[in-house]
């Protein structure tokens, strides 16, 4: 059969009170050079109130192909992954974000591998700073870190089954519901199209704070207050069958802030505790190679030394340098002359610096009289 864009593609945009970045991306789709402007677009408005609805349903009459459903009530964010499942009715489905951008120069790639209906998973966006390998697991791992960003991947729809959207809510805990879909698809040995190089890359990853909780303002369940990305990466993987691509993952999460798994579990067990994620930590420990648990558990030990040792639940450290370098292969450096470092609680440490400069695939950034920074977006 042939592939007819404006047939076989659904295009879901979940939003929640971002009015000003939804407009961006609005006008991405919607572009006359758009390539998807004439597919069914379906925006699932998770009950906005900072005008978000008035300019879906402005745009949706305006639209023949654009549909605006606005839910009762704040469903929040992930289980707005889960319903945007069960509005997909057509061969391949894509879901967006409204806080991302899309750049469509490259676009001609992911049409030809739609309209050649060999793939499970088309990828629209791949980061550089998460290292690959030369196995196919190894690059496989990669590309599970990378979809994790929901509008990273465009799917087969055949794939949602019941059991898929029933383990998505399930998983709506651990942050990403999706992880139903790509395991079901891994497991079954789908065949995927990876996304060649950083600049072919379809969308364009936003900043927007990562609130998974965004409009939920009194009590929220123990399990999703404390919850952290990472953590829900690791109990999403128990879904994956394979093992050693399990592993891979695991040791791949933090790449891309040059970490490997050991100088993950270096500082982030400390944070789980203190969130009150201990019981996160054993299905943790499960699911981790015979070499990571060794490290996971040396790690724990050290960390119960120092709750003992200081007995308080506030470790602070200060570190003051004259001169300092970092470089994370060709993906990142920064430069500091005179300066010092301040963690608290074994957070990621900030940075003090009578002049210092940063350059990152997405920015550069200036640090001048210890106060003052001037970042430029790349």
């Amino acid at each position: 059969m042939s592939f007819d864009i404006n047939k076989d593609l659904d295009i879901i945009l979940i939003t929640y009170n971002r009015i000003n970045k939804l407009k961006e991306i609005v006008s991405d789709i919607l572009d006359e050079n758009s390539p998807i402007k004439k597919c069914q677009i379906t925006f699932l408005d998770n009950c906005s109130t900072d005008g978000t609805s008035e300019f879906l349903e402005e745009i949706s009459q305006k639209y023949d192909n654009i549909t605006h459903i606005r839910h009762k009530i704040n469903i929040g964010g992930n289980a707005n992954i889960v319903r945007a499942f069960e509005y997909v009715t057509k061969k391949y489905f894509w879901i967006l974000c409204d806080d991302d951008r899309l750049s469509f120069e490259h676009w001609h790639k992911i049409y030809d591998a739609l309209k050649s209906d060999q793939y499970d998973i088309i990828q629209t966006y791949t980061d550089p700073k998460v290292f690959s390998g030369e196995t196919y697991n190894e690059k496989l791992a990669k590309l599970l870190i990378e979809i994790v960003l929901l509008p990273a991947a465009i799917y087969r729809s055949k794939y949602l089954k019941n059991d898929v959207i029933f383990n998505a809510y399930i998983n709506i805990y651990a942050l990403i519901p999706h992880m139903a879909l790509i395991s079901e698809i891994i497991n079954n040995n789908g065949k995927i199209y990876f996304c060649e190089r950083y600049d072919k890359q379809i969308v364009l990853q936003g900043y927007s704070e990562a609130n998974y909780r965004k409009g939920v303002k009194r009590t929220v369940h123990p399990f999703v207050k404390g919850m952290d990305l990472s953590i829900g990466f690791i109990l999403s993987l128990c879904m994956i069958n394979n093992k050693e691509l399990k592993y891979k993952c695991i040791d791949r999460m933090r790449s891309y802030l040059g970490l490997t798994f050991p100088g993950f579990i270096g500082e982030m067990p400390y944070y789980w505790i203190q969130a009150g994620l201990k019981d996160n930590i054993m299905p943790i420990y499960d699911a981790c190679n015979d070499v990571q648990k060794k490290a996971f558990l040396e790690r724990l030990m050290e960390i119960s030394y120092e709750f003992k040792k200081y007995n308080k639940n506030t470790l602070t450290t200060f570190n003051f340098h004259i001169f300092d370098f970092h470089k994370i292969r060709r993906r990142f450096f920064s430069i500091s002359f005179i300066g010092f470092t301040f963690t608290k609680n074994r957070e990621y440490p900030k940075l003090y610096s009578l002049f210092g400069f940063i350059k990152d695939i997405y920015y550069i950034r200036f640090k001048i009289l210890f106060i003052f920074r001037l970042t430029i977006k790349l």
